[in-house]
Formats: C-alpha cells, structure tokens, sequence
C-alpha cells in the first residue's frame, strides 16, 4: 500500500478515518478496493508504518506516490472467481492489445503471459519480492506466469511507469511484482471447480496455506494446484471444417508448359497441380475434395476433426518462507519454492514440410509422370505432445542495521526445466522411400500395416532449461536535512548469470521430420549492475526523486538508465505527480542464438492462398461456406534468429494527478508516453501479410514466397529484427468508491479502472490504436457489497470495439465491443470458521465477435490473445480456515 509521509521518512499520525480514506486513495489503481472504516474518526491516530513499494529501493510511508502503482490484494484476488495468476492478470486493463496464453498447436502451448501497454511481454518485466521471475526456456522473451502458483501471493503492484532506472532491461512498459505471503498465521484450505460453456476447458483448484509465528520469526508454507481440460477443435468456438494443402494432391515441378493459363500442362494434358487421382477421397473422412478456384479439384484435410485448440494445463506448487531475527539489528529470510507444470496438446498428423518426389514408376504413382506429393500420414495417428516444466527457486536474504546504513544482501538460484516429449511424427527419408517403392500406400494413408507405419515414424523430444545466478548488495540511509524533511538515498550492486539451452533431438536437428518445429539454441550471459536513488522533499509539499542504473552486458555492451520523478501536494487532498527517464531491453538469448525453425503456421489474411483453398475473401479475412464462417489454412515457416540485433533503448515521460474528493470518494488520471528506438520485434507470418496489404513496412530479410499462376503463398519467412522506433501514449484513469450504507446495510466499494490508448504508432507511420486486435479503450469494475456474512462481488470487463482490417493505410469495417460481468455470492459460516462461494465468470455467456478471426495474426477463429472461448464459467468455491 502506498502511503504519503510529511516528514519523509519519519512517521505520519492521523486518525482512523482519515487512514481508511488515505488507503483507498492510495488503492485507486486496484481491481477492488478492500478498505476498513470506523466511525471512531476522532479517537486516536495510527501509525501507517513504513513499505518498500515497487518501483523505489526506498522505504516509504507515502499514501500516493510519485509514482503510479496499482494493487491487487488478496481479497481481490478471491472475489475474482480467477484460479491463477495468468488468468487474473491477463483481465487486467493494462494487458492492453492481450497477449499468448495456453493454446494447443504452439511450441509453447503450456505458456501464459501478460504484455503492459501492448508493448510485448518482452517489455513487461515481472518479479517476485523485487527479484525476476524466471524465464521460460521454451519461449525465452517471456516469463511464465504459470510457474507462479497462486497460493503463494499476498497481493500484485503494478507499476505503470517504466522502472529501468531501478531495475534494469526489459522494464520499459512496467513492472509487475508479486509479492509473496510473508506473515500468515493459521492454516487455510480451499477447493474451487469450474465449468465452461464448451465441451471441455473445465478447470479445479485448490490451496493449502499454512503459518506459524514465534517471538524471532515466523515460517509460511504452502502448497497448490491447477488444472484446465484440453478443448478440441471440433469442440471450440466458431469451429469450421480445415483445408490443409497436406493432405494428398500432387503439383508436376517447375516444367509445366502452361502458355494458354488453362493450368493444365500442354505437353501432357494434366493439370499441374491437384487432388492425387483415387487418393482423394479415401476410407479417412477428414480427406475430403474441394474447388480450387480457378484451378482443378483439390485434396483438403480437415484437421480440425482430431487436433486440439487448447491444449490441457495442470501445474502443481509448493513453497516455504521464514524469517529469523537472530540479533537485535539483524534478521535472515529464506524463501524456496518448487513449481512444475504440465500440458498436453494434439496436433493432427505429420505431413511432409519439403514435397516428396513420386517417381513415374512407383506403384502408387497414378498420373504416370513424375511429380511432387503433399501428403498427411493420417495413419501414424495425430501428434501428441506433453510437456513437463519444473522450477526450482531459492533464495537466502540478510537485513540489517550498521550504525545508520540499513543494508539488504543476498544470493539467489532459479532454475527452469523444461522437457517435450512428442509421438508419432514421420521420419521423412524412410516415409519418401516407401512411397515410391510400394511399401506405404499414400493413397489411403488409414490402410497400411502397422508394421510400414511403426517403421516411418518417430516420438522426438526438447530439453530445455534457463538458469539464473544472482547475488546482491543493497544499502540505504537518511543523509541530510531539507525544507521539507530528511532526504535519503539507497545504492546498491548487482551480478547475475543467465545460461540459457534448448535441444531438440537429432532427427529434429537434421529436419527429416515432418510436422515438428524449431532447432536448438543456447547460450550465456553475465550482467553486472550498479544503482542508485537519492530522495529529497525539497519543502513540505515537494518531494523529488532521482534514479539510475548501470548495466553491463556480457554480449550486448553497457547501458545507463537515469530516472527523476517528483510529487508536489498543493492541498491536502490533491497529489500532483510526474516522471521522465529512460529504458533499456537487451535481445532475448534465444532470439540472437537459436538456428532456423520451421513450422506449419495459420494464416486467414491472404486472398491468393484463401481462393485457392476454395474459400472467398471478403473484408481481410477468409470465410468458406454458405454462412461465411472465417476458415484458416497452413502454410510453411521458416522463423530465422538475428544475433546482430541491437538492444532497445526507450525514453518515457508521465505526469498526473490524484484527487480525495469526498470521505467516500477518490480518483486519479495519468498520462503515459513511451518511445523505443531501435525496437526488435517478432514479425509473424499474418503480420507480414497484413503489412503487405496495409502497405506498412516489412524489415529485411522476411517475406513471402508465391507460386505463380495462383499467387499462393508457399512460405513465409518470419524472425526478429530491430525495426525503428515505436512511439505509445494513453490515459490511465481509477477511481474509488467506499460507502458506509445507512440502517446498517453493510459497505459497498467500487472501484473504476480504464485505460486508453491515445496513439500507437511505428516509425512516425500511421497510428495503429484501433487497428485488428489493437482496441483503443479497456475498462473493468469492480463492485463488492459487504453485508453481514454474506459479500456480493459483482465485476465488469470491457474491450472496446476496433477495426475489421487495414486497406492502403485505412482502417476499415468493425469488430464490436466486448463486455462481460463476473459474478460472485460468498457466505462466511461462523460456526466452522469457512466460507463458500458460488459465482459465474462471464454469467451472461457473451461469445467474442466471429468477426476478431485472424486479428491476432495466428489465423484462429477468433482474437486468441485478447478474448476467451469459455463463455459463462460457473464455479463453487470452499474454504476452511483453522
């Protein structure tokens, strides 16, 4: 909790009341308020104490600071109906444009993250107690959010303002720092099972939290667990049948003779691409012909029939933290905890990523001619892939007192295991030569042996881990004497180690398998990290603020981050509040290491390879159908790393103000401006070809490749690359309401939190707030009756509406608002000391719009990243206490 000091770090005394006003003041950024009051107004004065807050190295007691954190306590938390920490934060107003989350058909479909001014999860940097939260090493320019199990948090800071300054790269966008359960007392069990509207997605949680306190210290330990049902496709949202070009058609090569465009081959009388005669169909239904346009019949697979859209999560926590006092002036905290999550995705079967070249004389060559198959191994069976991740965190703290110096040292370990182990993908020589010698029949893939098919297919695995070494030295202390009280400063050094590793098997590395994606990487890097913050309340109602930090990196060079932010109070009830520095984000180790990767990506936003799966193209998108259902097809990626990028620097700016209105009522507005230069992005296959019909910039080395006379796309080449300057502004605005109701009706608390995002823009081009998938406006309410036993929470989450597509740097058609209302109805039972909840997650089943298909650029039928496919979500919740 944030809280204003008059004698700067000296203690300030005011009444119950006025403390009960000043802590909704200083919540005004939280989802829900959770604030006692009194009637008691004159009785005696509190000591609000003294915090460290997020984003100071500083203890302080300040009620609104300079700079601007929002909260999400533990109450919170609870009437959220939320049952992990990805979830709850990705419902957040700040998550702006959304961002990726558990999916099925991902290389990292175990993972959830969250992207602070749709600036990238990249750019959000998130800690636990003021440490960094590990890095996945299966996605390396994220940290996971389920390695962060949910029993262990007390509450979550959000600092809206970015804080290099303090605590070095990626920190550009923000900070999110989940703050730990440190001094609970009993023991506490809770269940909670939810349903969804889908035919899967079904989640259960549960929590065990114990603590103990003695006269030296005290000792927390707990433990928990998630798990969310796999949704199949079949079963999902807006589902529609696939059209996979691997499936069985042939196309002749590249010495066709086509002069009069008939797309028949003038010397033979054949088309020179189409559905393999009597391959297609067979005896498998999901093969099936359809219309190529223009061109002959097509063979199409519907993988949409066996693959999987959500792949099925589960992960498992437990933890311990204790403090010892064992002088007067010094104290130890250890913290440990042990997480491990696991996921399992299908994917239809294995195609061949690289044509397989029938010979004229092979048994199954039914056109008599050479040519190249696109194929689906419909007989291997679908590729399943599980994953395991384990997190092993500990660290060891000493705090203590040398004459006038408070000094915080330490040492840290993190390590993230992570293994993947996937079934039945074919091995492509083997397959190849079966084919032409007879051995597999490609024309009825379901009708071969056991035997053939074992012989061509493979379980392949990934081993990958990051592990970091930290240790660090903190001192700070009052220096000397100003107008407005004792100005103060902290410095302190840092040094860690990052080793990163990510193997594929051999096979993988050789690329003889068909349908897998990526290639190893690895590397290290070693930062060494020097800081400091100097505080000084100039006059009694001007505090400022001066920060930086300096850090050296072992591969990418050196960087300085300064900061000043001052908080002027020209009333009691007003605090006037503004920042300017600069930031800093070194590249990703996977991204400057790791060898080419292919993979079968989704797109919907291309008209030449929607027509010529059959499908019309109207507004960006691609339907099929009478109804005009959105549609996706596959096409080949190769996804390249750029070990010559260059780090990101940015430059910020905010100011705002905070108002206590009335005894019940309080808000506050921020402006924010953030520009990053020299920006490294990833450039997905459906932003390169939305770029391409937008007329917006693709950096080097990406592209498309096409097939001519159709014009379809036949590869894309995505990556990385530091691609100019990205410029974001926009306006935060909470406010709070806390009402003593009359005739004893109990407490209502309201809590109003919206973003908007005035501009986004890249290179001084056009502004993209608005564009598909980039809504302009996110605002969620949060309102909680307390009356007697019973608490009613009653939460309101809306998107703003943004555009269909983009045409010559026009944005153009509508994709409408979204707004869901979560309920929730919990009864304290005083005579076992429990409580049980019922409530709903979207209680009116709102669907997102059909129309957000292919906003995300991962070519789903609906925004992946920003919506959920659940619908209403009821649950039952119990919790006991001891």
């Amino acid at each position: 909790m944030l809280k204003r000091d008059e004698n700067s770090r000296g203690l300030l005394k005011v009444s119950p009341l006025t403390a009960a006003i000043a802590a909704a003041f200083a919540y005004a950024a939280a989802p829900q308020v959770a604030v006692a009051q009194t009637d008691d107004a004159d009785e005696e004065a509190v000591d609000l104490g003294e915090f460290e807050v997020t984003g100071s190295r500083l203890g302080r007691a300040d009620i609104e600071g300079a700079l601007p954190v929002a909260v999400i306590d533990r109450d919170d938390i609870e009437q959220s109906g939320f049952t992990s920490v990805g979830e709850l934060l990705r419902n957040t107003t700040f998550n702006t444009f959304g961002a990726f989350r558990a999916q099925s058909g991902s290389s990292a479909q175990s993972l959830v993250s969250v992207s602070l001014r749709g600036l990238g999860s990249e750019r959000t940097l998130v800690l636990i107690d003021g440490r960094r939260a590990p890095k996945a090493p299966f996605a390396p320019s994220a940290q996971d959010l389920n390695a962060v199990p949910i029993a262990v948090v007390e509450r979550i800071e959000i600092l809206k303002d970015g804080a290099s300054a303090i605590y070095g790269s990626d920190a550009i966008a923000g900070v999110i720092n989940i703050i730990t359960r440190k001094d609970f007392s009993g023991t506490q069990i809770s269940y909670q099972d939810a349903t969804t509207a889908r035919e899967g997605g079904d989640s259960r949680s549960g929590q065990l939290v114990s603590g103990v306190s003695g006269e030296k210290g005290n000792i927390v330990f707990g433990a928990s667990f998630f798990e969310r049902d796999i949704i199949f496709a079949r079963d999902s949202l807006y589902n529609t049948p696939g059209a996979s070009f691997f499936s069985n058609n042939y196309f002749l090569g590249a010495d066709y003779e086509d002069a009069d465009g008939d797309y028949v081959d003038d010397n033979t009388g054949n088309f020179y691409y189409g559905a393999v005669p009597g391959g297609c169909p067979n005896s498998d239904p999901a093969f099936y012909t359809y219309p190529g346009g223009a061109t002959p019949t097509l063979c199409g697979y519907d993988f949409t029939r066996v693959s999987a859209d959500e792949a099925a999560t589960s992960s498992q926590g437990l933890f311990v933290q204790g403090n010892y006092q064992f002088s007067d002036d010094w104290s130890v905290n250890v913290n440990a905890s042990i997480t491990r999550a696991e996921s399992f995705g299908r994917y239809a079967p294995s195609l061949n990523d690289i044509p397989i070249l029938v010979d004229a004389d092979s048994p199954n060559n039914t056109l008599d001619q050479d040519f190249y198959l696109y194929h689906r191994f419909a007989g291997l069976g679908t590729r399943d892939n599980k994953t395991d991740a384990n997190v092993y965190d500990i660290s060891g703290i000493f705090s203590g007192v040398i004459g006038p110096v408070d000094i915080d040292t330490g040492i840290r370990h993190n390590e993230y295991r992570f293994y993947e182990l996937g079934r039945n993908y074919v091995v492509l020589p083997i397959a190849a030569t079966f084919i032409n010698d007879g051995t597999y029949n490609f024309l009825d893939p379901q009708n071969n042996p056991d035997e053939v098919l074992n012989a061509m297919k493979a379980t392949i695995n990934r081993d990958s881990s990051w592990i970091t070494d930290e240790a660090f030295f903190e001192a700070s202390m009052d220096l000397f004497n100003m107008a407005g009280g004792t100005a103060a400063g902290a410095a302190g050094i840092e040094y860690r180690e990052e080793q990163y590793f990510d193997a594929y098997d051999s096979l993988q590395e050789a690329g003889v398998i068909g349908g897998s994606a990526g290639n190893s990487a690895g590397t290290d890097r070693r930062v060494k990290s020097a800081f400091f913050e100097l505080f000084m309340p100039v006059i009694d109602t001007l505090e400022v603020t001066l920060s930086g930090r300096f850090e050296d990196y072992s591969d990418v060079g050196e960087n300085f981050a300064p900061k000043l932010s001052a908080r002027y109070q020209p009333l009691s009830n007003i605090t006037l509040r503004a920042s300017i520095g600069q930031g800093f984000r070194a590249p990703t180790l996977d991204i400057i290491s790791q060898l080419p990767t292919f993979s079968a990506e989704s797109i919907n936003n291309d008209q030449a390879t929607c027509e010529f799966a059959g499908g019309t193209f109207e507004n960006g998108t691609c339907l099929t159908g009478p109804g005009g259902t959105p549609t996706s097809q596959q096409v080949n990626t190769t996804i390249i790393a750029n070990p010559a990028l260059e780090a990101e620097e940015s430059d910020q700016f905010a100011f705002g103000f905070a108002m206590d209105v009335t005894s019940w009522f309080n808000f506050s507005v921020d402006y924010y401006n953030i520009t990053i230069d020299k920006l490294v992005s990833f450039i997905s296959p459906g932003d390169i070809i939305a770029r391409i019909g937008s007329g917006d910039p693709i950096p080097a080395g990406l592209g498309v490749e096409r097939q001519a006379p159709s014009d379809r796309i036949v590869r894309v080449i995505a990556g990385y690359a530091n691609e100019g300057e990205l410029e974001t502004d926009g306006i935060d605005l909470a406010a709070d309401v806390n009402l003593a109701l009359p005739a004893g009706l109990g407490t209502f608390k309201s809590h109003l939190e919206a973003t908007h995002v005035l501009s986004y823009t890249i290179d001084g081009g056009r502004d993209l707030a608005g564009d598909p998938g980039a809504p302009e406006y996110r605002i969620t309410l949060g309102n909680a009756w307390e009356f007697g036993p019973v608490t009613t929470a009653f939460n309101m989450n809306h998107i703003s509406d943004y555009a269909l597509t983009v045409s010559d740097g026009q944005q153009l058609g509508h994709v409408p608002s979204y707004t869901t209302w979560d309920l929730q109805v919990a009864y304290d039972i005083p005579v076992v000391n429990g409580t049980i909840a019922l409530g709903a997650l979207n209680v009116f089943d709102k669907e997102p719009d059909v129309r957000s298909a292919g906003t995300d650029g991962n070519g789903r039928n609906y925004n992946f990243d920003l919506y959920d496919q659940y619908g209403r979500q009821p649950y039952v919740k119990y919790t006991q206490r001891f």
